[in-house]
């Protein structure tokens, strides 16, 4: 019987990532290319000198798995400054001698609403990393809804990975991370605004507590060099990103507190609307894609009149998704965030009238280390914890009830999970057999001893094995399938897929393990190993799906649109299969 912390143990040692950070992208005091008439006939000449940025290559990455164990080494570059950007890349010259030379616009610069940007050439394709979507969550802002982020004179520039969001130490030991954080990246392979291309943005996973967009772990290059611009974005997450309290109840208009993260990922899609046709972008053709919590962000933006209008489809990987689940709690309710954040004021000392004024003027620091991280990978998901609250606003009401009432958004989606999820999630429970009865009735009440009977277990080996495989099957198989019926009653484009693909090497004993996919979808199967057949394969049934609404195409067999009836998914592994009874 394996050995659960071992395993942990193994996943923490080959997962470091390299992470350049900054609490502020470089600004440049430039004029904006000029937009004067350049006269008819005119000679274009390349100039030599380019500014370029090194950029961070990862040796062995990080998965972005709610739970699993984090880094424990970091390489990290500062922040590389630029004294001065040239902006022309080509003059052009007037058939009149006398005039003088008029510079033609850099292609890596782009105008966003709020100012010029610079990126870099790499891969074939243009990159911004590090662009401001919202102004800093700090000081007053501190637990409120992201606010606009001001305009800048010049010429930004966007090359490195910024700060991820506050977290606890423990949770992403030398994380980089910074209150100011509300930033995201840019992959495009178009050259030149009017290209149209469908657009696919990524929300991370991490239990809402931990993990960024702003690490190297999540590049888009691998997704972007099939014809699709990508953006990843950070969010906020632990108690600086979902910290309910009856005082924010009474700032907000809404009479709501606590879905800041939920809040950040939707000026994201907000600023994507408004700026993604300067990267050569559809903003029509958004297709919101993610892993773990950041597909229950999707599953929760497919509820929310709040996300209404702002993608046309979505890809959700291993979602947590039941109000009340096997295991895990997907969501707080109100009553029960509040209740959360009270208490959590509390033990840094503050509670009665004008308490988050006195919170707000905490460091963020004090409040990441004071946030509960458990070294527990079961007591993270299994506890209460900082989490989307079912508000009313945001979140009407608890996903899994609007999706049985099919109130959701009917669009496009691909769903599915991996076929191991449980095992590192569920991890180090520390549960004896007597306590292993004992929560599964607390758990599953009435049904408790039809489901001790189909997971029995007599010994504690036998106990952890159990919880892995009641978590994968009930929170993450269960609700995938409840899903993807609940949408194709609605769009007959839902596909269902398992990815059942184990990784070799050390990796192999975990089997299909949560997050287990992202190296391939990001372009790192070559650091972990794996067949680069099956990377290829998902790469573009991801970026086929996101071109047309249809994954099909690419592949030797025909992935059918799922029907409760039929029952019929993708099973994705070295030879990807039909299969049936999900």
């Amino acid at each position: 019987m394996r050995n659960p912390i071992v395993l942990i143990f193994i996943v923490t040692i080959i997962s470091v990532l390299l992470i350049a950070g900054c609490s502020q992208p470089q600004t440049v005091a430039q004029t904006p290319p000029p937009t004067t008439a350049v006269p008819t006939s005119v000679q274009t000449i390349p100039t030599p000198e380019q500014t370029t940025v090194a950029q961070p290559s990862v040796t062995v990455p990080v998965v972005a798995s709610s739970t699993t164990a984090a880094n424990t080494t970091v390489t990290q570059k500062p922040p590389t400054t630029i004294a001065t950007t040239k902006l022309p890349t080509t003059v052009a010259y007037s058939s009149d001698s006398s005039d003088s030379p008029t510079p033609a616009p850099d292609p890596n610069v782009v105008m966003t609403d709020t100012g010029f940007i610079s990126g870099i050439q790499e891969n074939g394709l243009r990159v911004y990393l590090g662009i401001p979507f919202a102004a800093p969550p700090t000081g007053d802002l501190r637990w409120r809804p992201p606010a606009p982020a001001q305009p800048w004179d010049g010429v930004k520039e966007t090359k490195t990975f910024c700060a991820a969001c506050p977290q606890p130490p423990n949770a992403s030991p030398g994380l980089v991370t910074n209150e100011d954080c509300l930033y995201l990246n840019v992959w495009t392979p178009a050259n030149s605004a009017n290209e149209k291309l469908p657009v696919m943005v990524f929300f991370y996973g991490g239990a809402f507590g931990k993990i960024a967009g702003q690490i190297s772990t999540y590049n888009g290059t691998a997704l972007a060099q099939k014809g699709v611009i990508v953006v990843t974005t950070n969010y906020r997450v632990g108690a600086l990103g979902f910290l309910a309290h009856p005082e924010l109840d009474n700032e907000s208009a809404n009479n709501v507190s606590g879905n800041y993260g939920l809040l950040d990922q939707l000026a994201t899609l907000q600023w994507v609307q408004r700026n993604i046709g300067a990267f050569g972008g559809d903003p029509s053709r958004v297709t919101i894609f993610g892993q773990s919590a950041g597909a229950e962000s999707i599953l929760i933006h497919l509820v929310s009149p709040q996300s209404k209008g702002l993608y046309s489809q979505a890809i959700v990987e291993s979602a947590t998704f039941w109000t009340k689940g096997a295991e895990i709690d997907a969501l707080n309710s109100k009553a029960d965030a509040e209740n959360l954040g009270v208490n959590f004021t509390k033990s840094l000392g503050y509670s009665g009238p004008g308490t988050m004024t006195n919170m707000r003027k905490l460091s963020y620091q004090v409040i990441a280390n004071a946030t509960p991280w458990p070294a527990s990978s079961f007591q993270i998901v299994s506890t209460p914890h900082f989490e989307p609250t079912i508000d009313g606003w945001e979140i009407p009401d608890s996903p899994d009830t609007l999706f049985g009432l099919h109130r959701e958004y009917a669009i496009p989606l691909m769903i599915g999970h991996n076929a191991n999820d449980g095992i590192t999630l569920a991890a180090d429970a520390n549960m004896t057999v007597p306590e292993y009865r004992t929560y599964i009735e607390s758990r599953f009440g009435p049904e408790a001893e039809q489901v001790l009977k189909k997971y029995p277990a007599t010994t504690t080996e036998e106990v952890q094995f159990q919880l892995d495989q009641i978590m994968t099957d009930y929170d993450f198989n269960d609700a995938a399938k409840f899903v993807a019926g609940s949408m194709a009653d609605l769009d007959p484009k839902t596909y269902l897929y398992r990815y059942s693909y184990v990784l070799p090497g050390p990796l192999q004993p975990l089997g299909a393990f949560h997050g287990s996919e992202c190296f391939l979808l990001f372009g790192l199967a070559n650091e972990v190993k794996a067949d680069p057949a099956v990377a290829a394969n998902m790469i573009d049934l991801w970026t086929r799906f996101a071109k047309t609404g249809n994954p099909n195409g690419g592949m030797n067999v025909t992935w059918p649109q799922y029907t409760r009836a039929g029952d019929r998914y993708l099973d994705i592994n070295t030879t990807s299969t039909v299969m049936t009874g999900y």
